[in-house]
């Protein structure tokens, strides 16, 4: 029992005491009036308090739809808390939360309350949405005082909404894709065939050739046949591996700013690959550990993807597809055209291992690792000195810090 509860209980005790001292003088029904009055007044003010809680609703300004916005930015919802009863509250509280993306539940406010007997009251929630992901907010449940403050109970409310934070698709200039490897890509990528459309030399005759394809005029000044080569050049694939594997237990901030990161540099990519391109998919780990393939459309698909998307994972099992897995399997399945972007927070000998081997099948790989804010120059060097593989491989690969909810760097 809390100090409170016990101070008002000998606060009780004391003036019921003082309620029987005329019983003491006055050995009379009078004498005990004082008394019985106060115990007929409490009893009353405990049986109002549990008719006025089976009456009391709550419901939301938003008309049954979710409340959406990017992150960083605010959402604003109305509660209306309804008295349907004939009587007046006392102290109310009104326990106001928003969920967080690991399932827990933050209490965020109190709103002190006395409601009017047939009456309802307002307010209004203007929360800031720091990370990505579908939460639920609104009123847990109301806490009530009977008119002395002796007793309190606990009145379960529904009064939730859904709020979907989209993520921020980022300029190129905060996650940059070289122009640099897009031309490489385009040459990697280019096959030099006979019986193409565009003409790029000649060579001498081999068994197989078309006759159509002969250089006639520089055939009739050559010792040999000449056979006419011309370029057909093959769509670029690309294809997006987003990785939630985590490479150690942070706090939870820290992991939720590395889950914004991760997902905000995979799709700001895609959105920029889609602009020049028309052949790419998204690759990533969904809820149930399964990999994915999509071609998100457009930031219509935002809700969907953010619903499926793994939560960052702290070293993960050898059952969780991480981005070595993922590669693995993208590989059984890409052509020599594909080329591979890896977005990831966690990079292990064997996925530098994986993308070295792809840029040596003449595919262009890059790397993003997602790190956080706030490292020093000594942590940012260890960990660029880990990836001299993929310098020696001639592999790009960039380092994109997590960000702040305006989108600032930490």
């Amino acid at each position: 029992m809390s100090a409170n509860r016990i101070g008002k209980l000998l606060i009780g005790i004391l003036v019921f005491a003082v309620a029987l001292i005329p019983a003491v003088f006055i050995n009379t029904l009078y004498g005990y009036l004082p008394a019985f009055s106060l115990a007929l007044a409490l009893v009353l003010s405990i049986a109002s308090l549990q008719l006025v809680r089976r009456r009391i609703t709550v419901e939301s300004d938003l008309g049954g739809t979710d409340s959406i916005c990017e992150r960083g930015k605010k959402i604003a919802a109305g509660l209306r808390v309804c008295n349907h009863s004939r009587i007046m509250t006392s102290k109310t509280v009104v326990n106001i939360f928003i969920s967080d993306l690991f399932g827990g539940e933050d209490s965020l406010n109190q709103m002190y309350l006395a409601l009017a007997p047939g009456k309802d009251t307002g307010f209004g929630l203007n929360i800031a949405m720091p990370h990505i992901g579908v939460y639920r907010g609104g009123v847990r449940d109301m806490e009530m005082w009977d008119f002395f403050g002796f007793f309190k109970v606990t009145v379960p409310l529904d009064g939730t909404f859904e709020v979907f934070v989209r993520p921020r698709i980022r300029p190129m200039e905060e996650v940059r894709e070289s122009e640099t490897v897009l031309a490489e890509s385009a040459r990697d990528t280019r096959t030099v065939v006979s019986g193409g459309m565009d003409y790029v030399g000649v060579r001498e005759y081999a068994m197989g050739d078309s006759m159509k394809q002969i250089h006639w005029k520089l055939s009739a000044h050559s010792p040999s046949y000449m056979t006419k080569l011309q370029e057909s050049s093959r769509e670029i694939d690309y294809s997006v591996v987003l990785d939630f594997a985590a490479a150690r237990q942070e706090e939870k901030e820290v992991m939720m700013d590395l889950q914004d990161a991760l997902i905000e540099t995979s799709l700001s990519l895609i959105d920029e690959i889609s602009r020049h391109h028309t052949s790419y998919s998204l690759l990533y780990c969904d809820r149930h550990h399964a990999i994915r393939r999509v071609r998100p459309k457009g930031r219509e698909d935002d809700l969907e993807l953010v619903k499926d998307f793994c939560v960052v994972t702290p070293d993960p099992d050898a059952a969780f597809p991480d981005a070595c897995r993922i590669l693995k399997e993208e590989g059984s399945v890409a052509s020599r055209s594909t080329n591979v972007i890896v977005v990831t927070s966690r990079v292990t000998d064997e996925l530098l291992q994986e993308m070295a081997r792809i840029r040596r099948q003449r595919r262009v790989p890059e790397l993003y690792q997602v790190v956080p804010a706030g490292l020093n120059s000594r942590e940012v060097e260890a960990l660029r000195a880990r990836l001299h593989l993929l310098d020696e491989a001639g592999v790009s690969h960039y380092f994109v810090y997590t960000t702040d909810a305006g989108g600032e760097a930490a």
